[in-house]
């Protein structure tokens, strides 16, 4: 299969990109912020609301230190744990000494600072928290007492309204079903504790928004024919290849020559019955002509992975595919160089 031949540049790449992988973790902020200006708030609102409430340093070196380590493990991650992120060293052939030092030793992870990687605070859903970032942790509930307001629900609301606003760029799909909320009114429950109190927190952090399931478009997300027809007419330069695709697996591969392509892969393999998104941005050689199994990915993207996503409507595979398509490109234009060094070292 196309892995064993290009066995060599694999390992290459990885070694290449994992001892970069500082300047990986800061590509990562610089596209966030990029693609905040341009729009797409929604698909970072807990960091939108973060830089603006947290006081400075909002990334440390400690705390920019551990998400690089994380991010060596995504590199090394073994294709058949790749759609499971975040589990440290778990899956990955990585084996880091200061990820085992910080879990035996959480002392000594005092005074991290990193808003993007806050950790399970224990003012949110997590159900054993374990704050990472003890400032955002302490400020975050200290917002909640005295200033009335909660980020988890804030989050909430802000991602709901600022899809919806982001939606309305769509021009290939109806327009998503939304009904506009009327004000709500907080009403305590003084049965539990304040930051605890959901339904209160919901009415103070209302969205304006509530998005409509629309049943007659759900079908775009269970069956090809809508994930094609928007590929083809936002992508023309992934064409659809059939060879190697199933049921379950749509994958683009972007035209061009040489040994290797990059290839867009929108993926049910989990057993879900919708297409996942977004679409997954992986490396595959120009030779495969099999159906693509996990074992054929030669590199899989690695660089800001999980965003929000939503099944309401056609114009949410839309609203989606106009994020993450010129979010893909601009990450094969960072990749080039890695890929083209791998390539002439394996030669």
């Amino acid at each position: 299969m196309a892995s064993k031949k290009f066995e060599s540049f694999a390992q290459d790449l990885s070694a290449a990109l994992s001892d970069d992988a500082g300047k990986l973790f800061d590509f990562q902020v610089q596209l966030m912020k990029r693609e905040i200006a341009e729009g797409w708030k929604a698909f970072y609102a807990q960091a939108v609301l973060f830089e603006q409430i947290l006081p400075a340093p909002l990334i440390n070196e400690l705390g920019r230190q551990y998400a690089v380590e994380h991010l060596r493990c995504e590199i090394w991650r073994d294709s058949d744990q790749m759609a499971w992120r975040g589990f440290g060293q778990v899956g990955s052939q990585y084996r880091s000494s200061l990820l085992t030092q910080w879990s035996e030793h959480p002392e000594s992870l005092a005074g991290y600072r990193n808003f993007l990687h806050v950790g399970e605070l224990d003012t949110g859903a997590a159900p054993t928290p374990n704050p990472l970032d003890c400032t955002a942790n302490a400020v975050l509930r200290g917002r909640i007492e005295t200033d009335n307001q909660h980020w988890w629900y804030q989050t909430q609301a802000d991602t709901t309204d600022w899809y919806v606003e982001a939606a309305a760029q769509g021009v290939l799909t109806p327009p998503l079903m939304v009904r506009e909320l009327a004000p709500a009114t907080p009403v305590r429950d003084m049965s539990v504790d304040l930051a605890d109190d959901g339904p209160y927190w919901k009415a103070v952090h209302q969205a304006r928004w509530r998005q409509i399931m629309n049943a007659t478009q759900f079908a775009a997300f269970t069956k090809p024919d809508e994930n094609l027809r928007l590929m083809a007419a936002l992508a023309p330069d992934f064409p659809y290849a059939a060879h190697l695709s199933s049921a379950k697996r749509l994958v683009f591969v972007q035209q061009g020559e040489g040994a290797l392509a990059w290839a867009l892969m929108i993926d049910k393999t989990d057993g879900s019955t919708t297409y996942r998104y977004p679409p997954k941005l992986i490396l595959i050689s120009r030779e495969q002509t099999k159906k693509l199994k996990d074992d054929d990915i030669l590199f899989q993207n690695v660089i800001g992975t999980w965003f929000v996503s939503y099944t309401s409507g056609a114009r949410c595979l839309e609203t989606e595919l106009l994020f993450h398509l010129p979010r893909s490109r601009r990450l094969i234009e960072f990749y080039a160089p890695y890929v083209q060094q791998a390539l002439s070292h394996a030669a």
